[in-house]
Protein backbone atom coordinates (compact mmCIF):
# COMPACT_ATOMS: atom_id res chain seq x y z
CA UNK A 1 0.00 0.00 0.00
CA UNK A 2 2.69 2.15 1.00
CA UNK A 3 3.87 2.39 -2.39
CA UNK A 4 0.55 4.44 -3.95
CA UNK A 5 3.22 7.47 -2.24
CA UNK A 6 5.17 6.97 -5.50
CA UNK A 7 2.57 6.17 -7.99
CA UNK A 8 -0.17 4.33 -9.29
CA UNK A 9 2.52 2.21 -11.51
CA UNK A 10 4.58 1.76 -8.50
CA UNK A 11 1.24 0.02 -7.02
CA UNK A 12 1.00 -2.08 -9.79
CA UNK A 13 4.68 -2.92 -9.95
CA UNK A 14 3.90 -4.18 -5.99
CA UNK A 15 1.21 -5.91 -6.63
CA UNK A 16 2.13 -8.22 -9.61
CA UNK A 17 4.77 -10.03 -6.45
CA UNK A 18 2.55 -9.47 -4.27
CA UNK A 19 0.06 -11.89 -6.12
CA UNK A 20 2.48 -14.40 -7.23
CA UNK A 21 4.02 -15.12 -3.60
CA UNK A 22 -0.06 -15.15 -1.84
CA UNK A 23 -1.72 -17.08 -4.63
CA UNK A 24 1.00 -19.18 -4.77
CA UNK A 25 -0.48 -22.83 -3.67
CA UNK A 26 1.38 -24.04 -0.74
CA UNK A 27 1.61 -20.49 0.83
CA UNK A 28 -2.12 -20.01 0.58
CA UNK A 29 -2.81 -23.14 2.01
CA UNK A 30 -0.63 -21.92 4.73
CA UNK A 31 -2.13 -18.37 4.82
CA UNK A 32 -5.74 -19.55 5.25
CA UNK A 33 -4.88 -22.33 7.33
CA UNK A 34 -3.71 -20.48 9.28
CA UNK A 35 -6.70 -17.28 9.09
CA UNK A 36 -9.16 -20.01 10.17
CA UNK A 37 -6.75 -21.21 13.26
CA UNK A 38 -5.86 -17.75 14.45
CA UNK A 39 -9.85 -16.80 14.55
CA UNK A 40 -11.28 -20.18 16.16
CA UNK A 41 -8.40 -19.48 18.81
CA UNK A 42 -9.80 -15.96 19.35
CA UNK A 43 -13.71 -17.12 19.70
CA UNK A 44 -11.82 -19.96 21.58
CA UNK A 45 -10.51 -17.08 23.94
CA UNK A 46 -13.49 -15.14 24.43
CA UNK A 47 -15.08 -18.27 25.35
CA UNK A 48 -12.77 -19.50 27.94
CA UNK A 49 -12.11 -15.89 29.58
CA UNK A 50 -14.11 -16.06 33.01
CA UNK A 51 -13.49 -12.15 33.11
CA UNK A 52 -11.87 -9.76 31.93
CA UNK A 53 -10.04 -7.45 34.85
CA UNK A 54 -6.97 -7.57 32.73
CA UNK A 55 -4.79 -4.89 31.82
CA UNK A 56 -6.42 -2.99 29.41
CA UNK A 57 -4.47 -4.01 26.58
CA UNK A 58 -5.35 -7.69 27.12
CA UNK A 59 -8.81 -7.16 26.12
CA UNK A 60 -8.16 -4.38 23.33
CA UNK A 61 -6.81 -7.01 21.85
CA UNK A 62 -9.63 -10.02 21.59
CA UNK A 63 -11.71 -7.33 20.85
CA UNK A 64 -9.80 -6.22 17.57
CA UNK A 65 -9.11 -9.47 16.71
CA UNK A 66 -12.91 -10.68 17.24
CA UNK A 67 -13.73 -7.58 14.74
CA UNK A 68 -11.06 -8.43 11.89
CA UNK A 69 -13.34 -10.75 9.95
CA UNK A 70 -16.46 -8.83 10.39
CA UNK A 71 -14.94 -5.88 8.79
CA UNK A 72 -12.55 -7.55 6.49
CA UNK A 73 -14.93 -9.47 4.99
CA UNK A 74 -16.38 -7.14 2.23
CA UNK A 75 -12.65 -6.91 0.90
CA UNK A 76 -12.34 -10.17 1.03
CA UNK A 77 -15.78 -11.38 -0.55
CA UNK A 78 -14.96 -8.25 -3.47
CA UNK A 79 -11.48 -9.13 -4.27
CA UNK A 80 -10.40 -12.93 -3.81
CA UNK A 81 -13.68 -14.36 -4.02
CA UNK A 82 -14.54 -12.16 -6.98
CA UNK A 83 -11.72 -13.81 -8.63
CA UNK A 84 -12.60 -17.53 -7.38
CA UNK A 85 -15.72 -17.43 -8.08
CA UNK A 86 -16.45 -15.41 -11.61
CA UNK A 87 -12.61 -14.79 -12.33
CA UNK A 88 -12.83 -11.31 -11.89
CA UNK A 89 -9.43 -9.30 -11.84
CA UNK A 90 -9.69 -6.74 -8.88
CA UNK A 91 -6.14 -4.97 -8.38
CA UNK A 92 -5.58 -1.55 -7.55
CA UNK A 93 -7.40 0.96 -9.71
CA UNK A 94 -10.89 -1.18 -9.51
CA UNK A 95 -10.56 -1.44 -5.95
CA UNK A 96 -9.55 2.17 -5.48
CA UNK A 97 -12.19 3.26 -8.02
CA UNK A 98 -14.77 1.15 -5.77
CA UNK A 99 -13.84 2.38 -2.50
CA UNK A 100 -12.89 6.20 -3.49
CA UNK A 101 -15.67 6.43 -6.16
CA UNK A 102 -18.34 4.05 -5.97
CA UNK A 103 -18.99 3.90 -2.00
CA UNK A 104 -16.77 5.87 -0.33
CA UNK A 105 -18.17 5.15 2.89
CA UNK A 106 -16.03 2.02 2.33
CA UNK A 107 -13.41 3.81 2.74
CA UNK A 108 -13.42 4.15 6.00
CA UNK A 109 -13.87 0.40 6.55
CA UNK A 110 -10.62 -0.81 4.63
CA UNK A 111 -8.81 2.06 6.62
CA UNK A 112 -10.36 0.71 10.04
CA UNK A 113 -9.39 -2.99 9.41
CA UNK A 114 -5.76 -1.60 8.22
CA UNK A 115 -5.59 -0.25 11.44
CA UNK A 116 -6.73 -2.43 13.85
CA UNK A 117 -5.56 -5.79 12.01
CA UNK A 118 -1.99 -3.87 12.77
CA UNK A 119 -2.34 -2.96 15.86
CA UNK A 120 -4.18 -6.21 16.81
CA UNK A 121 -0.93 -8.24 15.58
CA UNK A 122 1.71 -5.45 16.88
CA UNK A 123 -0.22 -6.51 20.54
CA UNK A 124 0.55 -10.01 19.87
CA UNK A 125 4.31 -9.30 18.84
CA UNK A 126 4.28 -7.07 22.13
CA UNK A 127 3.44 -10.17 24.38
CA UNK A 128 5.40 -12.23 23.03
CA UNK A 129 8.60 -10.67 22.72
CA UNK A 130 9.07 -8.42 25.21
CA UNK A 131 10.68 -10.97 27.31
CA UNK A 132 13.31 -11.95 24.92
CA UNK A 133 16.65 -10.62 25.72
CA UNK A 134 16.74 -8.73 22.71
CA UNK A 135 13.65 -6.44 23.03
CA UNK A 136 15.11 -4.04 25.90
CA UNK A 137 17.36 -2.61 23.06
CA UNK A 138 15.43 -3.33 20.23
CA UNK A 139 12.47 -1.58 21.33
CA UNK A 140 12.75 1.74 20.10
CA UNK A 141 13.42 0.76 16.54
CA UNK A 142 10.37 -1.94 16.62
CA UNK A 143 8.12 0.81 18.20
CA UNK A 144 8.97 3.09 15.28
CA UNK A 145 8.63 0.49 13.01
CA UNK A 146 4.89 -0.51 14.46
CA UNK A 147 4.24 3.56 13.63
CA UNK A 148 5.96 3.89 10.27
CA UNK A 149 4.55 1.02 8.09
CA UNK A 150 1.21 1.33 8.59
CA UNK A 151 1.33 5.25 8.36
CA UNK A 152 2.69 4.86 5.21
CA UNK A 153 0.36 2.22 4.33
CA UNK A 154 -2.75 4.85 5.12
CA UNK A 155 -1.00 7.63 3.45
CA UNK A 156 -0.33 5.13 0.29
CA UNK A 157 -4.26 4.28 -0.06
CA UNK A 158 -4.66 7.96 0.38
CA UNK A 159 -2.81 8.87 -2.53
CA UNK A 160 -3.43 6.31 -4.58
CA UNK A 161 -7.27 6.60 -3.63
CA UNK A 162 -6.77 10.36 -5.32
CA UNK A 163 -4.92 9.72 -8.49
CA UNK A 164 -7.77 6.77 -9.52
CA UNK A 165 -10.65 9.60 -8.29
CA UNK A 166 -9.05 11.99 -10.77
CA UNK A 167 -8.16 9.56 -13.79
CA UNK A 168 -11.43 7.89 -13.59
CA UNK A 169 -12.90 11.15 -15.07
CA UNK A 170 -11.47 9.89 -18.32
CA UNK A 171 -13.17 7.43 -20.51
CA UNK A 172 -10.19 5.74 -22.19
CA UNK A 173 -9.03 4.74 -18.40
CA UNK A 174 -13.01 3.35 -17.64
CA UNK A 175 -12.86 1.41 -20.86
CA UNK A 176 -9.39 0.16 -19.73
CA UNK A 177 -10.08 -0.35 -16.53
CA UNK A 178 -13.86 -1.10 -15.80
CA UNK A 179 -14.44 -3.51 -17.79
CA UNK A 180 -17.05 -6.69 -16.89
CA UNK A 181 -13.86 -9.05 -16.93
CA UNK A 182 -12.32 -6.87 -14.14
CA UNK A 183 -15.12 -5.92 -12.05
CA UNK A 184 -17.72 -8.32 -13.13
CA UNK A 185 -21.63 -8.23 -13.70
CA UNK A 186 -24.35 -6.43 -11.41
CA UNK A 187 -25.70 -10.27 -10.83
CA UNK A 188 -21.94 -10.79 -9.70
CA UNK A 189 -21.89 -8.15 -7.72
CA UNK A 190 -25.24 -9.09 -6.21
CA UNK A 191 -24.20 -12.75 -4.90
CA UNK A 192 -20.84 -11.50 -3.99
CA UNK A 193 -22.63 -8.45 -1.81
CA UNK A 194 -25.15 -11.91 -0.55
CA UNK A 195 -22.73 -13.95 0.45
CA UNK A 196 -20.84 -10.96 2.78
CA UNK A 197 -24.35 -11.00 4.53
CA UNK A 198 -24.75 -14.38 5.18
CA UNK A 199 -20.98 -14.66 7.21
CA UNK A 200 -21.84 -11.11 8.54
CA UNK A 201 -25.03 -13.04 9.53
CA UNK A 202 -22.81 -16.49 10.91
CA UNK A 203 -20.31 -14.37 12.31
CA UNK A 204 -22.53 -12.29 14.29
CA UNK A 205 -24.56 -15.19 15.49
CA UNK A 206 -21.58 -17.21 16.00
CA UNK A 207 -20.20 -14.62 19.03
CA UNK A 208 -23.95 -13.84 20.05
CA UNK A 209 -23.93 -18.16 20.91
CA UNK A 210 -20.08 -17.86 22.76
CA UNK A 211 -21.47 -15.28 24.81
CA UNK A 212 -24.74 -17.17 25.57
CA UNK A 213 -22.50 -19.97 26.59
CA UNK A 214 -20.46 -17.98 28.67
CA UNK A 215 -23.59 -17.06 30.50
CA UNK A 216 -24.51 -21.35 30.55
CA UNK A 217 -21.47 -21.72 32.02
CA UNK A 218 -21.20 -19.31 34.77
CA UNK A 219 -24.49 -20.58 35.96
CA UNK A 220 -23.13 -24.22 35.74
CA UNK A 221 -20.43 -23.10 37.79
CA UNK A 222 -22.38 -21.71 40.80
CA UNK A 223 -24.78 -24.63 40.97
CA UNK A 224 -21.30 -27.08 40.79
CA UNK A 225 -20.33 -25.30 44.14
CA UNK A 226 -17.65 -22.80 45.88
CA UNK A 227 -14.27 -22.83 47.17
CA UNK A 228 -12.05 -21.24 49.06
CA UNK A 229 -8.75 -20.40 48.20
CA UNK A 230 -6.96 -18.64 51.10
CA UNK A 231 -3.68 -16.46 50.49
CA UNK A 232 -0.79 -16.38 52.62
CA UNK A 233 -1.58 -13.09 54.11
CA UNK A 234 -4.45 -14.04 55.71
CA UNK A 235 -7.10 -13.15 52.79
CA UNK A 236 -9.23 -16.02 51.64
CA UNK A 237 -12.02 -15.50 48.80
CA UNK A 238 -14.77 -17.74 47.66
CA UNK A 239 -14.77 -18.69 44.13
CA UNK A 240 -16.92 -21.18 41.78
CA UNK A 241 -14.98 -24.37 41.04
CA UNK A 242 -13.30 -23.92 37.25
CA UNK A 243 -11.51 -20.33 37.79
CA UNK A 244 -7.94 -20.60 37.57
CA UNK A 245 -5.57 -19.07 40.81
CA UNK A 246 -5.27 -16.18 38.68
CA UNK A 247 -8.59 -15.48 37.30
CA UNK A 248 -9.78 -15.67 41.17
CA UNK A 249 -7.30 -13.26 42.24
CA UNK A 250 -8.12 -10.83 39.70
CA UNK A 251 -11.76 -10.74 40.07
CA UNK A 252 -11.60 -10.31 43.66
CA UNK A 253 -8.55 -7.57 43.01
CA UNK A 254 -5.87 -9.20 45.13
CA UNK A 255 -2.67 -7.85 43.25
CA UNK A 256 -0.94 -10.96 41.37
CA UNK A 257 1.77 -10.66 39.32
CA UNK A 258 1.48 -11.93 35.51
CA UNK A 259 3.96 -10.67 33.00
CA UNK A 260 2.32 -12.82 30.09
CA UNK A 261 -1.21 -12.21 31.08
CA UNK A 262 -2.24 -15.50 31.63
CA UNK A 263 -0.60 -17.08 29.02
CA UNK A 264 1.76 -20.18 30.51
CA UNK A 265 4.99 -17.93 29.01
CA UNK A 266 6.34 -16.31 32.18
CA UNK A 267 5.97 -18.06 35.18
CA UNK A 268 5.58 -15.26 36.99
CA UNK A 269 2.35 -15.71 38.52
CA UNK A 270 3.80 -19.29 39.98
CA UNK A 271 2.57 -19.95 43.67
CA UNK A 272 3.16 -22.86 46.41
CA UNK A 273 0.88 -24.50 47.73
CA UNK A 274 0.45 -25.55 51.06
CA UNK A 275 -0.34 -28.89 52.53
CA UNK A 276 -1.59 -31.72 50.29
CA UNK A 277 -0.94 -31.25 46.81
CA UNK A 278 -3.01 -35.02 46.44
CA UNK A 279 -6.19 -33.24 45.17
CA UNK A 280 -4.65 -30.62 42.52
CA UNK A 281 -5.24 -31.35 38.82
CA UNK A 282 -2.53 -32.22 36.99
CA UNK A 283 -0.32 -29.85 35.42
CA UNK A 284 -0.99 -29.26 31.60
CA UNK A 285 1.65 -29.93 29.39
CA UNK A 286 2.19 -26.25 28.74
CA UNK A 287 2.43 -25.58 32.35
CA UNK A 288 5.21 -28.47 32.71
CA UNK A 289 7.02 -27.47 30.60
CA UNK A 290 7.52 -23.82 31.94
CA UNK A 291 7.83 -25.06 35.41
CA UNK A 292 10.69 -27.75 33.97
CA UNK A 293 12.15 -24.39 32.44
CA UNK A 294 12.45 -22.94 35.75
CA UNK A 295 13.62 -25.63 37.47
CA UNK A 296 10.79 -25.85 39.85
CA UNK A 297 9.11 -29.23 37.60
CA UNK A 298 9.64 -31.78 40.19
CA UNK A 299 7.90 -29.84 42.99
CA UNK A 300 4.47 -30.63 43.28
CA UNK A 301 3.58 -27.84 45.64
CA UNK A 302 5.01 -24.96 42.74
CA UNK A 303 1.67 -24.14 39.85
CA UNK A 304 1.03 -21.85 37.87
CA UNK A 305 -1.64 -19.62 39.09
CA UNK A 306 -2.82 -19.04 35.69
CA UNK A 307 -3.26 -23.03 34.93
CA UNK A 308 -4.25 -24.16 37.83
CA UNK A 309 -8.19 -24.61 38.60
CA UNK A 310 -8.65 -26.02 41.84
CA UNK A 311 -11.60 -28.67 42.66
CA UNK A 312 -10.93 -28.08 46.51
CA UNK A 313 -10.06 -25.50 48.88
CA UNK A 314 -6.55 -24.79 48.82
CA UNK A 315 -4.04 -22.48 51.07
CA UNK A 316 -1.00 -20.98 48.98
CA UNK A 317 1.87 -18.16 48.90
CA UNK A 318 2.03 -15.70 46.17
Amino acid sequence: HALGNISLDALAWGVHYHVLFWQFLPVAIIFYTAALLHAGLGIWALYERRQFRWKAIEPLQLVLGLSIPALVIVHLAGVRLGQSLFGQAKLYPQVLYGYWVVWPFRVWLILSVLVVAWIHGSIGLYFWLRMKAFFKPAALVLLAAAVLVPTLALLGLYQGGRSVARESTSAEWRAANLSQDKVGTPAEQNVLESITDDFLIFYLGLIGFVLAARGVRALKERRGGMISLSYGNGRTVRVPKGLSVLEASLRHQVPHASVCGGRARCSTCRIRVIGDCAMLPEPSNREAFVLNRVGTGSDPAIRLACQLRPETDISFFQ
